[in-house]
């Protein structure tokens, strides 16, 4: 399975669907409201990590920030 966003084309990366998270949260039993709380932080910041970096692997910025709600 490939968890790397699909790009447009040139390296511009796709951003999730709210509702890919949404789906993706609910796996793990994570309330609805802070899959919003996640999307709407990554879009607010152009789906860039707080360093600028660009964020290429949503899933993998999702675990960690499950990470952090646990911790």
């Amino acid at each position: 399975m490939n968890d790397f966003q699909p790009t447009l084309g040139f390296g511009h990366v796709v951003p999730p669907k709210l509702e890919d998270i949404k789906s993706f949260f609910s796996e793990f039993a994570i309330p609805v409201a802070e899959a919003e709380v996640f999307y709407y932080y990554y879009q607010s910041l152009g789906w860039h990590t707080e360093n600028g970096m660009p964020v290429h692997n949503w899933k993998e910025a999702a675990q960690d920030w499950l990470y952090n709600l646990e911790n």
